[in-house]
């Protein structure tokens, strides 16, 4: 049964009435549908993660069973492992609270993101084996921004959103094999979209590469340092949005006061407002709060005024009116 056969269904039992389904000629138990699963029997309809060489697909149900998904304090969720091209269900667990993600390996072992009841900012990282036995748990006091999985299976990252405690805001790499953390470290730059593990001859974790939106794939070692800090400042000042820009541009005068990086992050932050930070109020001053500091780098103090008083028409609390006082009083003197 497919999507569109489920909804169907829901429509036929609410009004009190099953409609029958049309038998195709082929029938299999499990059907893909984008990303959700469905199954006949036992009935399931969940979202799917599908290993990369497509064989295995892990279905997560965040529901009670009585069509109540969501935020609720009771009623366990479902995950079901399927081998799809032989259309077999491996096994089903129903131990997981709020199952709301997942991520399978091409050797069919599993991890699942459970949220949990109530509202407290939490989450739990569990490994599943394709034996449907616990390998791995992790709690963290912080909800779970995303996950991902080696395509061994061996490797998994977890990023946390922000908390008031150390789990807050923390990217994590961790060995299912060996029960164990081997790097926690602050993320740099955005929360990634994605992330490639990359091992040697052994099996052992040589790096990590995260997907930064829009920017590219960037690299940690294997203990976590950030190894391309240079590449991902390029890419945020040439390649992001005017946020991205912006906030690039501000580092980029902190770390080197030069009159090349005051000509690059003029350009930049021309670029941000010419992108719609020039229609945000905090934005928009900050992008001239930057014009100002590199036209003033560049001994250009007349620029450098109009774009502070530019910034302070847009934002009072800028933080530049001193600085325009100055300038204005020292161009006044030269006249």
């Amino acid at each position: 049964m497919g999507l569109i056969g489920k909804l169907r269904g829901i429509l036929g039992r609410q009004s009190g009435r099953e409609e029958a389904e049309p038998s195709p000629t082929h029938e299999r138990n499990t059907e893909l549908e984008g990303k959700w699963l469905t199954v006949d029997h036992p009935y399931f309809f969940g979202h799917a993660n599908i290993s990369p060489d497509k064989r295995w697909v892990v279905g997560c149900e965040d529901s009670d069973g009585d069509r109540c998904g969501g935020h609720r304090m009771k009623g366990n969720g479902r995950v079901i492992l399927v081998d799809y091209p032989s259309d077999r269900i491996v096994h089903e667990l129903k131990y997981f609270a709020r199952p709301v993600d997942a991520a399978v390996s091409d050797s069919g072992s599993y991890i699942v993101h459970d949220c949990g009841f109530g509202s407290a900012l939490r989450g739990d990282v569990i490994a599943i084996n394709t034996s449907g036995d616990e390998i791995y748990r992790r709690h963290y006091r912080a909800n779970i921004f995303n996950i991902a999985l080696s395509q061994c299976g061996r490797y998994a990252a977890v990023q946390t959103a922000n908390a008031d405690n150390k789990d807050s805001n923390i990217l994590e790499v961790l060995d299912l094999h060996n029960g164990q953390q081997i790097f926690t470290v602050r993320p740099v730059g955005a929360w990634a979209d994605g992330y490639l593990f990359d091992t040697n001859a052994d099996g052992e974790l040589s790096q990590l590469r995260v997907n930064l939106r829009d920017l590219g794939y960037f690299r940690y070692s294997a203990t976590g340092e950030f190894l391309d800090a240079e590449s991902l400042q390029v890419a945020q000042l040439d390649k992001g949005d005017y946020t991205t820009k912006i906030m690039a541009a501000q580092e980029l005068l902190k770390t080197g006061a030069t009159e090349e990086s005051a000509r690059k992050a003029l350009s930049v932050a021309d670029a941000a407002l010419t992108q719609g930070a020039c229609e945000r109020y905090d934005w928009g001053a900050l992008a001239h709060r930057i014009r100002g500091e590199s036209f003033e780098l560049l001994g250009q103090l007349s620029d450098a005024l109009e774009a502070y008083e530019q910034a302070l028409t847009m934002n009072p609390k800028v933080g530049v009116l001193r600085r325009a006082t100055t300038l204005r009083k020292k161009i006044s003197a030269k006249k």
